[in-house]
């Protein structure tokens, strides 16, 4: 009986590291592997980065209670969510519109609050290296809250380049502690055009850098330690 409880003695602080590390793990980073282009050319499938999960709140370790809000969500961020139809599922979209917010899509193009998101197309053609069927594409640079990245028109696909879809709506208001998040592969993201409004407790964070970066085995050195904007 001694032996049995001096075995669970030293096992205690072994057990009280896990606990931190775990509790760490759920209130300060996530990580996450990119599994889609739809993010491209920001983020490209096998991009492996973290996201700060303080930096909207703190919740509760191994709960979604929140214990202190941080931030709100600002549009430009890069954020992970759980999916709304599934919250198994991690997204990573760009948040392009808040609560309050009215948004449309119409050419391709964002309108927030009826004006247009600065948008310049550009002729830097080597960010859509590694990027299927590159030559039809259109590469821009969007300036949105002061957030400059590039976003991609797929001119083999143009599927989602007017929302909402009734041409007698010139918007739809984003509800508050909500969020409107696409993809800045704009052709190719299956997004809140699809699907909705993203709700704020269905935030897991604001994505940071990529720590790793592979594709077909290949490693991708030029994009370790990108940071993500």
């Amino acid at each position: 009986m001694n032996d049995w409880k001096d075995k669970i003695k030293r096992q205690l602080p072994l057990v009280w590291l896990i606990l931190a590390l775990l509790a760490l793990r759920w209130t300060i980073v996530e990580p996450y592997v990119v599994p889609t282009g739809s993010m491209e050319p920001t983020l490209k499938p096998g991009d492996r980065l973290y996201a700060l999960k303080c930096a909207y709140d703190i919740r509760f370790p191994f709960t979604d209670y929140i214990l202190v809000k941080i931030a709100p969500v600002k549009k430009g961020d890069v954020i992970l969510f759980r999916a709304p139809a599934d919250p198994a599922i991690t997204y990573v979209k760009r948040a392009v519109a808040v609560g309050g917010d009215k948004l449309a899509v119409r050419g391709g193009k964002l309108y927030v609050n009826g004006s247009p998101v600065p948008i310049e197309e550009t002729m830097n053609r080597d960010i859509l290296y590694d990027i299927e069927r590159s030559e039809d594409k259109t590469l821009f640079v969007e300036n949105l809250n002061g957030v400059k990245h590039h976003v991609i028109l797929d001119n083999g696909r143009p599927m989602n380049r007017e929302f909402p879809f009734s041409p007698d709506l010139d918007g739809i208001t984003v509800p508050t502690d909500s969020v409107f998040a696409v993809g800045d592969n704009r052709d190719n993201s299956h997004d809140s055009r699809a699907w909705g409004f993203v709700p704020v407790e269905n935030l897991k964070g604001r994505a940071m850098f990529i720590w790793y970066s592979s594709q077909d085995w290949r490693v991708r050195p030029e994009r370790i330690g990108t940071l993500i904007q």
